[in-house]
């Protein structure tokens, strides 16, 4: 069994400290939680960005963007769902 990477991810350019795939009647569905104003089901017109915790800060800072990259909705869907990558806190 393999662990899954720890990313970041922005919506709409605001960091998300937790994110999760339902299923509803047209399929999976991107759900973020914010503990301020409740869940907010995902579509389309957001623009998602996420951050791989692979490299060292001091290299990331190097990338273009500082290695914040983005993302469709259907990919991030695919690799949340599939526990590829999992919404993290930088340690």
């Amino acid at each position: 069994m393999f662990a899954a990477r720890k990313i970041a991810l922005r919506v709409n350019g605001v960091q998300v400290v937790s994110a999760r795939v339902c299923s509803d009647q047209k399929g999976p569905q991107l759900v973020i939680i914010d503990p301020r104003i409740g869940d907010i089901a995902v579509d389309e017109s957001f623009t998602l960005e996420l951050l791989e915790f692979v490299h060292p800060r001091k290299i990331r800072n190097r990338l273009p963007n500082s290695g914040w990259r983005r993302v469709s909705l259907r990919i991030l869907i695919a690799l949340l769902g599939s526990g590829v990558v999992r919404v993290a806190e930088e340690s």
